[in-house]
């Protein structure tokens, strides 16, 4: 390890189809900056101009994506097969960086309990982190749920390559809420290295500053298929709501085509106003009576710094367990209002959300600090390693 005082960290970030992982990841290394570490950041996915990056030196890596027909396979992002040739110079500039950079601290998001289709360059990574002479502190960066179910070979993959090349598995959450060992298999066996942050979550919304949109009730269905859904059954909930059968705002994502977005306008009808999107929706949600959503990490973190009464309808399709076991904790808390995606209808929406006008406001009692707090953790165990070193902090 160097010497200096303010340790250098490579965070190694791919992002495949889903963003969602990149804004907690993204939060984490700007408070490791923050905190005094020199930070650098191997970003292995297409550039995302709406992911604040201050504070972060970037190592841009030849981007990759998952083929959304077949999500085991690599392309560019032209949609062109990422072939053996371009995985082995990502690999080497990996490597290279590891080598030019001599980080103190090495971080992979997901990896080694996800992203099986990088392992062709953080297998070698990871081994070469391992095996450096300065020997890095090796950090695993994941979130509080994991994907239930997983092939009894792939857990006991991820395992072995936790126990040969980290020294530490960073949980992203409450043990409060829930234990890691609950959702990840094999967890009981490496609970020794685990270290709770609590929930990476925005900064609370600035109530000084007025909202871009005032509404009652805001229904925030996302993009793709999955958003789809959310949004049909919210045209019209509103008639079936007693308590907030007016001003209700549908956010329906940016990919919306015009005609497509001319007829939820039309369909909506009155009492929904229908908007692609909201630049401030934690502020927006803040001033709102309900919100309606899914139930992704993200989502649920802007819910909580926003203190918004809730409708979830999580995503359960295929194999998806994450979204369902979240929204079914703050359920039984008594804190949300759920739905299931087969339960779903204007009318049972409309009911769902007088449910949720009824309960407090949403502020259960979690650690939403997850971003400082993993800083924290981070250099704590880094003074901590080095003191055992004999070096000095």
């Amino acid at each position: 390890m160097s010497s200096s005082k303010s340790p250098t960290v490579l965070f190694y970030v791919q992002h495949l189809l889903g963003i969602g992982h990149v804004f907690r990841a993204t939060r984490v290394a700007r408070a490791l900056s923050r905190a005094g570490a020199w930070v650098f950041l191997a970003w292995g996915g297409t550039r995302l101009p709406s992911i604040d990056l201050s504070g972060l030196e970037m190592i841009w890596l030849d981007p990759v994506k998952a083929d959304g027909a077949m999500f085991s396979a690599l392309v560019d992002p032209d949609g062109a097969p990422f072939g053996e040739e371009r995985k082995t110079a990502r690999r080497d500039a990996l490597i290279g960086a590891l080598d030019r950079l001599r980080p103190d601290i090495v971080i992979t998001e997901a990896f080694p309990f996800g992203r099986r289709q990088m392992r062709f360059e953080l297998e070698p990574f990871m081994l070469a982190a391992r095996e450096a002479p300065w020997r890095p502190l090796t950090i695993a960066s994941i979130r509080d749920i994991m994907q239930e179910n997983r092939k009894e070979s792939r857990v006991s993959e991820s395992l072995d390559w936790f126990r040969r090349c980290y020294d530490l598995l960073l949980v992203h959450g409450d043990p409060s809420l829930i234990r890691i060992e609950e959702t990840l298999q094999g967890a009981s066996a490496i609970l020794d290295k685990v270290r709770y942050s609590g929930l990476v979550t925005p900064d609370a919304p600035d109530l000084t500053v007025e909202p871009s949109h005032r509404a009652d009730v805001v229904v925030s269905a996302g993009g793709g298929a999955v958003g789809h859904a959310l949004t049909r059954a919210a045209i019209g909930a509103n008639r079936h709501s007693a308590r907030l059968p007016a001003n209700w705002l549908l956010v329906v994502g940016p990919e919306r085509d015009e005609a497509e977005y001319a007829a939820l306008e039309q369909a909506a009808g009155a009492g929904m106003t229908v908007v692609r999107f909201v630049p401030d929706l934690a502020r927006v949600l803040a001033s709102a009576q309900v919100s309606v959503s899914r139930a992704g990490y993200n989502t649920v973190g802007d819910l909580l710094r926003a203190r918004c009464r809730s409708v979830l309808v999580p995503f359960a399709g295929g194999r998806e367990t994450e979204q369902m076991r979240r929204a079914s904790l703050l359920r039984d808390r008594g804190l949300v209002a759920m739905l299931t995606d087969e339960e779903l209808s204007p009318r049972s929406l409309g009911q769902a959300v007088d449910r949720a006008a009824t309960l407090p406001p949403l502020a259960a009692d979690l650690a939403c600090d997850g971003a400082a707090r993993s800083a924290e953790i981070v250099l704590e165990e880094y003074r901590r390693l080095r003191a055992g070193d004999g070096r000095d902090a």
